[in-house]
């Protein structure tokens, strides 16, 4: 189990930035399966719920919403370009913040 996550997440850090959510997205729709996806998505929700709810109480509420969002991209299109369309934008923040 936990060589399979290893796996995919190491698939998931190759990718080019700006590319890996949609890149995801379409390797999970070409195993489809109606209960992970309604699974994936309800989890999502409720992390991004526990997230938002972690920014006025203790706990990592962004890295959990993060998470969440993650979960949704897998099985979403729309959600997978908004979150590479982040990545790509913060990607770009941190190498501008790190050459001063």
């Amino acid at each position: 189990m936990f060589k399979g996550l290893k796996r995919r997440i190491e698939r998931f850090r190759k990718e080019k930035h700006g590319e890996r959510f949609v890149a995801r997205y379409r390797r999970q729709q070409q195993r489809p399966n109606v209960a992970r996806a309604v699974m994936a998505v309800g989890l999502g929700l409720v992390l991004i719920a526990v997230g938002i709810a972690m920014l006025v109480l203790p706990g990592p509420g962004i890295l959990v919403g993060a998470i969440g969002a993650a979960l949704i991209a897998g099985e979403s299109l729309t959600a997978a370009r908004l979150l590479d369309r982040f990545d790509g934008w913060a990607t770009r923040w941190w190498r501008r913040w790190r050459r001063r």
